[in-house]
């Protein structure tokens, strides 16, 4: 019994240096739909391809498009009407002040009738009471053709949301087909990029102990690789042992299984 223990413990030791690991893609990314309605278009015929740049998924958004039809109809109307009014102020003002500047001319001549006086004094409050309400309304037109342009925004980041797009990502699961129905949250496909790959391993203290001063051997031929991430605090599944992680080039065929040696 205690031979058998001993070479269990020399086998151990022997190979604690040694490693295999998965080749993954480098990032693989789970993409949950951020807006409520039914899919009407699911691209399940791209699913476990290379996408360079396809539609793959599309929520109804014919209301939110014709929304954005109206909108930036009102839109232009208002942008036309404020230009309108902004010369309908400057003319404003510009009657204003030369009613101010009439009465200034005779406020204190004796020889002007104070009847007189009064009228022009009117007629300037008038017209400084005009410039002001044509000033107050193109305020408010302002901040009616800034929350249009807020709603579009809106609109027009909903529709994209609803349009999903994929561009050089490999698609690895689509979830939803035609006719279901999806609220933020809902899980709609797994994409990876698959441009580089990375081996993850989980490797005991000791070999954490001057890991860069190290060789690394991957299925038995030393490599200049280095781990890119290394986690100095133990997993807490893989208890005892540090998770690192080495970028390696992709292959054209993942989930290859690789041998790491570090001596």
């Amino acid at each position: 019994m205690r031979k058998l223990l001993l070479l269990f413990y020399v086998f151990i030791f022997a190979y604690s240096d040694t490693y295999f690991a998965r080749v993954e893609p480098l990032e693989i990314y789970k993409i949950k739909a951020s807006i409520s309605g039914e899919v009407i278009f699911s691209n399940l015929s791209k699913e476990g391809k290379y996408i360079e740049n396809a539609l793959i998924l599309k929520i109804d958004d014919a209301v939110n498009i014709k929304d954005l039809k109206i909108s930036k109809q009102k839109l232009k109307i208002l942008q036309d009407i404020f230009l309108i009014d902004k010369q309908r102020v400057k003319d404003s003002e510009r009657s204003f002040k030369l009613q101010e500047r009439n009465y200034n001319r005779i406020k204190d001549l004796k020889t002007k009738s104070s009847f007189e006086k009064d009228n022009r004094l009117v007629s300037v409050l008038n017209t400084k009471s005009a410039y002001l309400n044509a000033k107050q309304n193109l305020e408010n037109l302002k901040t009616s053709i800034n929350a249009l342009k807020y709603k579009i925004f809106v609109l027009e980041d909903t529709i994209s949301k609803k349009n999903i797009k994929l561009q050089n990502r490999f698609l690895y699961k689509l979830y939803v087909k035609n006719g279901d129905f999806v609220v933020p949250g809902t899980i709609l496909m797994d994409t990876a990029d698959i441009k580089k790959a990375k081996l993850t391993v989980y490797l005991s203290y000791e070999d954490m102990i001057n890991l860069n001063k190290k060789s690394i051997f991957l299925n038995g031929k030393k490599t200049n690789r280095r781990f890119y991430r290394v986690w100095k605090i133990a997993d807490k599944t893989n208890i005892s042992s540090y998770k690192a992680e080495m970028i390696i080039p992709a292959p054209k065929i993942f989930s290859k299984v690789v041998k790491i040696e570090i001596k």
